[in-house]
């Protein structure tokens, strides 16, 4: 039988968030597997819209089909900003339903659909023989009642990608998999020739659902060992609110010179921006959405450059240790902890390169082709 795959996501499509980007490493990935591939996305026209077709702002090479749908995009209206939180979500999924109903007639023909939105996978499933669920994130509400109507379904397989998602999609039909993030090894890799001087680095959004994810507070401890020790500092993301606001600290500080401070940029740069760092950063705090539910593809792309990691310890980081990666930890609401381990990392040279040789061995399980090939065998496994 042709193997086709419809990877449907409601996100802006393509984004400066990592989602879009895990988006097409998945796609990429059943195309490995010998899939054929398409993705379903709602035209959009709010502000945060980015007018470019996906394959050119990614920098698609490979045989995927873009299918940009129709859409109603409530976020495109201002009075949408003035809503309340919980009327926000609840309008954006009943619009979510609506739009589902809508893709049936532009389906291909695929006999596999993957997302991570429930609410689609609940409206679209009786299109497919096999059902794909990743977990991603907190389900409230009306999401909450999606996955617990394809937990039941037993041509539904559910994946997650930290251990409270796993818990989340227990008592289902078909045994979830815990599986995190992967990451392009041919994308990501690391480069001979080192800096003189330590260059640190943050590349991703600055905030998430509105939660400062502790790039500021990691800045003020970097521009401390400055006085102390030369050091580089690349950030790149945003709001723009965030990035001005970081670089109104370094300039009041006069150390405009230590920091390089640059907005979302494609995907395509990541990789040699990554390459050719030291030592790369990730800040987050204890907040329910990351503690509990990320699964940060950055780690992963810094493990595979062989960048030393220094990570925040909250859960969703903490369980990442049991894949024997070059990570520091730091206590995640102290930042006087953040500046030591940050300091011997910098003043540590053999450390630095243990880390790294430590990625480098054990990165390959990580890679996006052998993530896809375990969930493909698990549905072979269940189906015979």
């Amino acid at each position: 039988m042709n193997k086709k795959i419809a990877i449907i996501t409601y996100a802006r499509f393509p984004s400066e968030m990592a989602y879009g980007n895990h988006l097409i490493q998945i796609a990429n990935s059943f195309i490995d597997s010998g899939f054929n591939v398409s993705i379903y996305y709602p035209k959009t026209y709010n502000t945060k819209t980015i007018n470019e077709r996906p394959e050119k702002y990614y920098g698609v090479k490979r045989g995927i089909a873009f299918k940009e749908i129709n859409n109603f995009d409530i976020t495109s209206y201002s009075i949408y900003n003035f809503l309340p939180s919980f009327l926000k979500k609840i309008i954006y999924s009943l619009n979510t339903f609506i739009w589902s109903v809508r893709l049936k007639k532009y389906f291909d023909g695929e006999n596999y659909v993957w997302s991570t939105n429930p609410n689609i996978l609940l409206i679209v499933k009786k299109f497919f023989d096999i059902t794909i669920y990743e977990k991603h994130g907190v389900a409230r509400f009306i999401q909450k009642f999606s996955i617990s109507k394809l937990k039941k379904d037993k041509n539904v397989y559910l994946i997650a990608v930290t251990k409270q998602s796993l818990n989340d999609l227990n008592k289902s039909i078909n045994k979830p998999l815990y599986l995190p993030n992967g990451v392009d090894r041919e994308l990501f890799k690391p480069v001979v020739s080192k800096n003189e001087i330590i260059k640190i680095g943050y590349i991703g959004f600055l905030e998430t659902y509105g939660i400062d994810k502790g790039v500021l507070s990691s800045v003020k401890e970097i521009a401390e060992i400055n006085n102390k020790v030369t050091t580089n500092t690349l950030i790149v993301g945003g709001p723009k609110k965030k990035l001005d606001e970081i670089t109104d600290y370094i300039e009041k500080i006069n150390q405009r010179e230590n920091f390089t401070i640059k907005d979302f940029m494609p995907h395509t740069k990541v990789p040699e921006l990554i390459s050719n760092l030291n030592i790369g950063i990730v800040p987050y705090p204890n907040d329910e959405h990351m503690s509990l539910y990320a699964s940060p593809l950055k780690i992963f792309e810094f493990a595979s450059c062989g960048i030393p990691v220094l990570l925040s310890n909250i859960k969703s980081h903490l369980e990442l240790a049991e894949l024997d990666l070059g990570l520091e930890f730091f206590q995640h609401d102290d930042f006087n902890d953040f500046r030591n381990k940050l300091e011997s990392l910098i003043l540590n040279d053999e450390l630095r390169t243990e880390l790294s040789k430590k990625s480098l061995k054990n990165i390959d399980k990580l890679s996006w082709s052998s993530r896809t090939k375990k969930i493909i065998a698990s549905v072979r496994s269940s189906t015979g």
